[in-house]
């Protein structure tokens, strides 16, 4: 069965992006993706890094120094039915389908496709949660249905607190 399962999840996953697309390629995207580059990068916060990634973030700290480690300024993400929200520092900036001649989305269920397609344009480390409500179908079934997905960045209870800077050997 496990195997079945897989391939049935890489099924839905590859329609969530076929379904995605127009979204992914239209001027409201490419808005959104304008205002997170406008927004720039921040010094890395220390307590960002998941432990899993901080072998290989010392190892980029040691090469190019804490300098070099940035993360993108936006904070949070919120994707839901109207709109896509970013939040910088408490300041929330709204994209509203409805602004761009969109109508709302019905099938909540491919935002987090959406969610992860921004990530992946973000510098840093974030989580993608989301939000469902249960619906009831017919033989007593109950289908969860995507309410809002949120991006927020990542926090650990422990500071990332890298070695010195080593300085490399040219030959």
């Amino acid at each position: 069965m496990g195997l079945l399962q897989k391939i049935q999840a890489k099924t839905e996953e590859a329609r969530a992006k076929e379904k995605i697309r127009p979204l992914l390629e239209s001027r409201m995207m490419r808005d959104i993706l304008l205002e997170i580059g406008q927004r720039g990068n921040e010094a890395l916060d220390p307590q960002s890094v998941p432990l899993a990634m901080r072998r290989r973030a010392t190892q980029l700290a040691s090469e190019s120094g804490l300098s070099g480690l940035k993360q993108c300024a936006v904070d949070e993400l919120h994707l839901n039915e109207a709109g896509i929200t970013l939040v910088c520092k408490g300041e929330h900036t709204a994209f509203l389908y409805a602004d761009y001649n969109y109508e709302n989305i019905e099938d909540t269920d491919c935002l987090p496709a959406v969610a992860e397609y921004l990530v992946q344009h973000m510098r840093g480390y974030y989580n993608i949660t989301r939000s469902f409500y249960s619906v009831p179908k017919a033989n007593g079934h109950v289908e969860e249905k995507t309410r809002e997905v949120t991006v927020v960045r990542h926090h650990e209870d422990t500071p990332f607190a890298p070695g010195p800077v080593q300085k490399q050997h040219l030959f």
